[in-house]
């Protein structure tokens, strides 16, 4: 691929956005990579999903996964749109969910160390605070619920990890077919595991199969 080209397709843009520039920095050490709309369909409301009108542009950035030792930044000026039902909102950008400051592979990535280890050890890690840790964890709890609406689970994980020099837990169940996060709660043992459970309603309980645990001996 020639020019910027592949750097289009390792971030999966999609036809309609592509990489202007890409300037990297030593003090601080960062690369942020420009991003454009390059037009096509048109602008949808993200709520409704109704083509309209464009209004004007809000400059955003988002942290990526770190490429060649650099902090890594995406940066675009994303076309807001004046919805009849909705007002002026900013379009959906296809490499992060909503209004997160962060791009889906970088969320990918702490959730995936979330299996791991710690809110704190991952924080350090990523080089993040521990409330920009949980809120990635919050954002993937809320899109696995959202799965969960629509499609039966046959199989879950459980598994606890602790923060705060481990006198804090929290219980995270997900799917270990598709490594979707289901359900994030404070705390650890049975109850807590019990009230997840009782929530997913008849139709769900029913399809589950099996439960794997990585626990403590309350939970058993």
């Amino acid at each position: 691929m020639a020019g910027r080209d592949w750097l289009d397709a390792v971030l999966d843009l999609g036809p309609e956005w592509k990489v202007t520039r890409v300037e990297p920095t030593r003090k601080p050490k960062e690369l942020r990579v420009e991003l454009q709309r390059t037009g096509g369909s048109p602008l949808r409301c993200p709520h409704c999903g109704e083509a309209c009108p464009g209004y004007d542009t809000r400059r955003r950035e988002w942290r990526n996964l770190d490429a060649w030792g650099y902090k890594t930044f995406l940066v675009c000026n994303v076309p807001r749109v004046q919805c009849p039902e909705h007002g002026v909102v900013t379009i959906q950008v296809p490499w992060a969910e909503g209004s997160s400051r962060y791009t889906a592979l970088y969320e990918a990535e702490v959730i995936g160390w979330l299996k791991e280890a710690s809110v704190k050890a991952v924080a350090g890690r990523m080089r993040l605070s521990w409330n920009a840790v949980d809120g990635i964890m919050q954002r993937a709890v809320a899109r696995g619920l959202a799965r969960r609406k629509t499609e039966a689970v046959r199989r879950l994980s459980v598994d606890e990890t602790s923060f705060r020099r481990r006198h804090q837990y929290v219980t995270v169940v997900s799917n270990p077919e598709t490594g979707n996060v289901l359900h994030v709660a404070p705390g650890r043992g049975k109850d807590v595991l019990m009230a997840f459970y009782e929530g997913l309603g008849e139709k769900y309980r029913a399809a589950v199969e099996s439960v794997s645990m990585d626990m403590w001996a309350p939970y058993i």
